[in-house]
């Protein structure tokens, strides 16, 4: 410590201590532009708000909201007091200084600053002494470096491709038949024993197959092949079929790719080979082109959207305890020229502009409105709606204009993820207001942890909780995500909410679930009513 202090230049420490003055005259700066801007929010929330209901408990509940305390006018003014002016109203707000109500940020933030700079100095210092290096060495390296570049680990299997197909057929089978079994035998009889693969019978119909280690010429010829065995099976089921009630739509990629977009890019295959009445069989690539298309199609889905491309599923949720479907989901799937049916959650994150997202919405709701009125029989249902339109007053009181025009409408739920909630739920909880007399309802979706009981018992709208898929998936085979369930459970009792599972695959998951306390559960292990509903365009 004592040669530390012995090797420091005064100067530098001067230089550094100007340094860290400057960051906290910033930082300040900074928290102090942030109490600002949420006092204007303040403000302009109570200017959104009709003069009827300008009171002062409304007031200051919206005040509270955002950590202040209002002062009305008749009222002596404290000395940390301050007027804040918006939208043509003032208002008189208290808030504690910045180094008083955040002091932990700054230490926190100035013991950073002192570290960094320390850091810089002792690596300053060990840059001076550096050793340096002759330019024989560098010659070398530069000549090793080459011949290591000529070298491609992964030359030899550069052609290999994983496949995914999904085949379905529109005859009608034995009720006895086994259908997992007798197709995987099948299809294994007939392929040659080097080539490896996996085959599953999926609840909405439809056989899985998924395939490793295929060279590139082999990729559409094993579709067709596929396709040729599936029908010389079926055909010895039912002397009456035809090559066209046979359709394989399938994927092929590389690299490690998200199951969801392989599964959706080989449903969109088989939608195609569904359409056409000649080709039977159709391939999809999963590559850098495909994540390029979704990533420059902003314009073109929100076209797509205003041009009434798309479908709207109804996935049915089902209570345990009614023995029934008490909820469904909108679900939305937007054609595409291109990339084929897409589904919302590929797409949306690809949509940056806020009157896209607008637009987004507005359309869905409409249309989700439009049907619900003309079959006011259906179930309640439940939409997504986007965080920027959640904390967007003008599209909030669209929204409300849009449910008291439609009285058929027994009542909608609307679904926030965990993450945006946690994240704007001063926000979110402002709008309880407007929805004053509107018979809605909130859930929150993608519960994956535990939930803040605080921050959730202060929204009133809130009906029930969705637990994610990465929570739902095997849990009866982990104990870790049984207790977080359980607390879940738990805390949703406390605050009198439901709690509904979503992505349930399977009986295993679904006896598990019930055993832990949730009251519902949406996913494929439910498809085939999901498949009935599908059927149906709107």
């Amino acid at each position: 410590m004592q040669l530390f202090f012995k090797s420091l230049n005064w100067r530098m420490v001067a230089v550094g201590l100007a340094v860290i003055v400057a960051l906290n005259i910033l930082l300040l700066h900074l928290l102090h532009l942030q109490i600002h801007q949420r006092a204007e929010a303040v403000v302009q929330r109570v200017a959104k708000l009709p003069t009827e209901l300008r009171t002062e408990t409304n007031i200051a509940a919206i005040a509270q909201q955002f950590k202040f305390e209002y002062v009305p006018d008749d009222a002596p003014l404290p000395e940390e007091a301050s007027q804040f002016s918006a939208a043509g109203i003032s208002l008189n707000l208290v808030h504690p200084a910045p180094y008083q109500k955040h002091a932990y940020i700054i230490l926190f933030f100035n013991i950073l600053f002192f570290g960094l700079l320390v850091f810089v100095y002792r690596w300053w210092q060990v840059y001076r002494v550096r050793p340096r290096r002759f330019l024989s060495d560098n010659k070398l390296d530069s000549h090793d470096n080459s011949i290591l570049s000529t070298v491609d680990p992964k030359a030899a299997d550069s052609s290999l491709f994983k496949v995914f197909l999904l085949i379905r057929w529109t005859i009608k089978l034995e009720p006895g038949l086994d259908e997992k079994s007798h197709f995987s035998v099948a299809i294994h009889k007939h392929l040659p024993s080097s080539m490896k693969c996996s085959v599953k019978y999926l609840n909405s119909g439809a056989l899985a197959v998924t395939f490793e280690n295929i060279a590139w010429g082999d990729v559409i010829e094993l579709g067709k092949k596929l396709h040729e065995v599936m029908f010389r099976t079926l055909r010895s089921l039912r002397g009456d079929l035809s090559r066209k009630q046979i359709k394989v739509g399938g994927c092929f990629y590389q690299n490690e790719a998200e199951q969801a977009n392989v599964y959706q890019l080989a449903r969109a295959a088989l939608e195609i080979a569904n359409n056409n009445v000649w080709q039977h069989v159709h391939m999809m690539p999963l590559d850098k082109t495909h994540e390029n298309a979704m990533q420059n199609s902003e314009d073109d889905f929100v076209r797509c959207i205003k041009n009434g491309q798309f479908v709207l599923f109804f996935q049915p949720l089902f209570g345990f305890e009614q023995q029934d479907i008490i909820q469904s989901e909108v679900l939305l799937r937007v054609r595409h020229a291109q990339l084929g049916l897409i589904a919302a959650k590929q797409f949306i994150p690809q949509l940056h502009s806020k009157d896209n997202l607008e637009t987004l919405d507005k359309t869905i709701l409409s249309k989700a409105i439009s049907i619900l009125s003309k079959e006011p029989h259906k179930s309640d249902v439940s939409i997504n709606l986007h965080i920027e339109n959640w904390v967007d007053i003008d599209f909030i009181h669209w929204l409300i204009a849009q449910i008291r025009d439609t009285n058929q409408i027994k009542k909608l739920t609307f679904e926030v993820c965990a993450d945006d909630y946690y994240k704007y739920h001063q926000q979110i909880n402002v709008q309880q207001l407007f929805f004053t007399g509107v018979n809605v309802a909130l859930i929150i979706d993608h519960v994956e942890s535990p939930l803040i009981v605080n921050i959730l018992r202060e929204n009133q709208l809130i009906s029930a909780v969705k637990l994610g898929f990465g929570l739902v998936h095997k849990v009866h085979l982990s104990t870790q995500q049984q207790k977080t369930i359980k607390q879940i459970v738990y805390q949703a009792k406390r605050l009198k909410v439901a709690v509904y599972a979503v992505g349930v695959e399977s009986q295993a998951e679904l006896d598990c679930l019930k055993s832990l306390g949730v009251d519902g559960a949406q996913g494929y292990y439910f498809a085939e009513l999901l498949q009935q509903l599908e059927l149906v365009r709107y």
